[in-house]
């Protein structure tokens, strides 16, 4: 391990009592009491709103909690911002990256903590940091260009750099808010194998996900959360996927099965005719009926958003055309296209889908400003907040009141808010990019319910998802992408997991409900 990450500060055991935190009425922790360990990765199961990130935030000095004590290595701690935790070793990996877009990765990893020359006149030292910028990301085996914008990077990268910062200011205790909600199966085993290796040296480790293959694998204790409380803390030598979901949603779980029923109609509600943009994807063509959920499958970087922003106006077609409702809106601008009926809810909520800062209702509204300005051209606070609570109320957002800031709700609930402000719009036509990315089982359901009762209702609905199960469960066809190129597509009772894989892969086989594309 390089210079820069080695650290020597104590064992590392960190201890939450009675932690309490509240937002306004809203009691979000309900006297937590949690160990943290060296030597191991426990784990924070719970739905979205059950207090798992919040606590996190608390114990990273985010956020003061409003009752409870922290102890690191038997000695009491109280943070007012997040530098003071890592100066006692802890660091928090964030679910939602958030870097200086105009800086380096070598000047986004040393922010705050920028290193200097030695001798009267002290000047940054930019060889000293970029080569230890460079020796902590070769700790995690990242092929990252430590002069590279940060603009430059995709969420998975982003999300890598979080946990090589981690690591270069030699933080002993590290909480990771679900870092792999991002990343591809093969960067999920590299961050699961520095994870090994860090809990083998002694660290102490702290992990959210709602993935519970990754929490089977990696977790040696797990802790689950209900509605601010802790409902369950137990051993890995204890714990199985049925007693972690129950415990959960506070009831048995049982596995739902594929849908039988089907409301898509022979009309066509969007037409896609070999469209091509670069190098990332060419010669994309399909049909979208009313009605009709259809899923776009594929590894990540097989081309699937880029599909997608190239549909909704966000990136310029190098050749083909897209028709919505029968008017090609081809060469229309974004604003357009969403005026005509079409919206699209991007993978990065954070960055594309919402105004964290802004309340739940100022984002609801956002796209509706037309609906909410008075005749003398100012807002109308009412309505806003009617809209808000309406959205609140059928999206089952967990939150305080229309007026709480969306970086104070779980990543669940920001989504959910993202959603229900482009339905919001009453569109004919959705794309839904990674619509339950970082959302809970229980809160899972509620979304697929939605898009299920959208579906009903008439509207076309494309769904991309890194899922397999969750394209399954909802699709009433699949058109798996590889390499930039649709290369089957599936339906009926060929819409099975182990088919879906094999076609996103590049494997399709001719065989029922199966064609193969050319």
């Amino acid at each position: 391990m390089p210079e820069s990450v080695a650290h020597e500060a104590g064992s590392g055991v960190y201890r939450a009592r009675g932690i309490t935190k509240n937002y306004g009425p809203v009691a979000v922790l309900r006297g937590i009491d949690v160990t943290l360990e060296p030597g191991c990765v426990h784990t924070m199961m719970g739905e979205n709103g059950a207090g798992k990130s919040t606590l996190f935030k608390v114990m990273a000095g985010l956020v003061r909690p409003n009752g409870g004590t922290l102890a690191i290595d038997g000695d009491a701690v109280s943070f007012a911002a997040p530098h003071e935790a890592h100066a006692r070793g802890i660091y928090l990996v964030p679910q939602e990256p958030a870097l200086m877009p105009e800086l380096t990765v070598a000047e986004t990893m040393f922010v705050g903590q920028l290193p200097t020359t030695t001798g009267l006149v002290k000047r940054i030292d930019w060889r000293a940091m970029r080569s230890r910028a460079r020796a902590a990301l070769d700790t995690l085996s990242l092929d990252i260009d430590v002069g590279a914008l940060s603009r430059s990077l995709s969420i998975a990268q982003q999300q890598q750099i979080e946990c090589a910062k981690a690591l270069l200011r030699g933080c002993r205790v590290i909480l990771f808010d679900e870092p792999t909600s991002p990343l591809t199966t093969h960067e999920v085993e590299h961050l699961f194998a520095t994870m090994r290796h860090l809990r083998d040296e002694g660290y102490t480790l702290a992990f959210i996900s709602h993935r519970m293959d990754e929490v089977l694998e990696i977790s040696d204790h797990v802790s689950v959360l209900r509605d601010g409380m802790l409902v369950d803390s137990v051993a890995r030598p204890q714990f199985d996927r049925t007693r972690l979901l129950s415990r959960m949603v506070g009831r048995e779980m049982r596995t739902i099965p594929r849908r039988s029923w089907s409301c898509a109609t022979d009309q066509p509600a969007l037409v896609v005719k070999g469209l091509a943009h670069g190098s990332r994807f060419a010669d994309v063509g399909f049909t979208l009926h009313r009605g009709e959920i259809l899923g776009l499958a594929g590894l990540v970087g097989a081309g699937r958003t880029e599909i997608a922003e190239t549909i909704f106006g966000l990136r310029a077609r190098d050749s083909g055309s897209v028709t919505l409702a029968g008017e090609d809106i081809s060469t229309l601008q974004t604003h357009a296209i969403i005026e005509r009926g079409l919206v699209y809810a991007p993978e990065d909520r954070a960055r594309h889908g919402a105004v964290l800062p802004m309340t739940i209702a100022q984002n609801v509204t956002s796209g509706l400003i037309s609906r909410v300005r008075s005749r003398l051209g100012l807002m109308d606070h009412a309505d806003e907040d009617r809209i808000g609570a309406e959205t609140v109320r059928r999206y089952r957002v967990r939150c305080a009141g229309t007026d709480q800031t969306l970086r104070e709700l779980s990543g669940g609930n920001q989504q959910k808010v993202v959603f229900g402000k482009w339905m919001g719009l009453s569109p004919s036509v959705a794309i839904l990019d990674e619509p339950t990315r970082g959302v809970d089982v229980g809160a899972k359901d509620e979304i697929y319910a939605l898009i299920e009762e959208l579906a009903r209702e008439g509207m076309a609905i494309l769904v991309i998802s890194s899922e397999m199960e969750e394209l399954v469960r909802l699709c009433d066809r699949i058109l798996s992408v590889y390499e930039g190129r649709i290369v089957a597509e599936l339906s009926g009772e060929a819409i099975t997991p182990e088919r879906v894989g094999r076609s996103y892969l590049g494997h399709a086989e001719a065989q029922d409900g199966v064609e193969v594309a050319a």
